[in-house]
């Protein structure tokens, strides 16, 4: 009798197993390789910038030996004066939010800091080739020779209006930006340069 209940144990087992796919007919489980199946990253491109930021870099402001720079300029450079300078176009809507959002900041640093514009749109062309130079009518106008001097590649790099440059009272740019700054950014750097 116990040879009887163990093969009937036995049997039980060997049918569990079978069911339970313990068997020695089943495949081995693999593991998919997912490093060999997997395609390979797309080519980074690299994006053009178009954002509107400057580099920022702490430099003495251009002067150009031979023609100088404008006397509104010169003079707050020779004095220590801290100033901001934009360069606008008054063809532009732009210009108008840039000097509002302007005339909020200084009014409460109302003279730590002189504010000086340059209307470019009143000074100089530009061709289809993106050359910039003094209107015709004005190739006699030393300001004008003077601000499209300063504007060129060699000194500001002035590509895109409205572009405001912050100097220091050492005469030194501490901040620059193309387009429309913001309010709080323009106060910070106000204050960076007054206090």
């Amino acid at each position: 009798m116990r040879r009887t209940v163990a093969v009937l144990i036995v049997a039980l087992l060997a049918l569990t197993l079978v069911a339970c796919g313990g068997g020695p007919a089943d495949d081995p489980v693999t593991t998919p390789d997912i490093d060999a199946a997997a395609p390979p990253p797309p080519p980074e491109e690299e994006a053009p910038d178009l954002s509107p930021t400057e580099e920022q870099v702490y430099e003495p402001f251009p002067v150009d030996p031979e023609i100088g720079v404008p006397d509104a300029i010169q003079s707050r450079l020779d004095s220590g004066q801290p100033m901001i300078i934009v360069f606008v176009d008054d063809s532009q809507k732009t210009t108008d939010d840039q000097e509002e959002i302007i005339r909020g900041v200084t009014e409460t640093y109302r003279g730590l800091i002189d504010v000086l514009s340059f209307n470019l749109g009143a000074y100089v062309s530009q061709d289809s080739k993106g050359t910039i130079t003094v209107k015709p009518e004005l190739t006699d106008d030393e300001t004008a020779k003077q601000v499209t001097r300063l504007i060129s590649q060699d000194y500001l790099d002035v590509r895109f209006t409205p572009f405001i440059l912050i100097v220091d009272d050492q005469g030194y740019v501490t901040w620059r930006h193309r387009g429309i700054s913001d309010d709080k950014t323009l106060e910070r750097e106000v204050l960076r340069v007054t206090e």
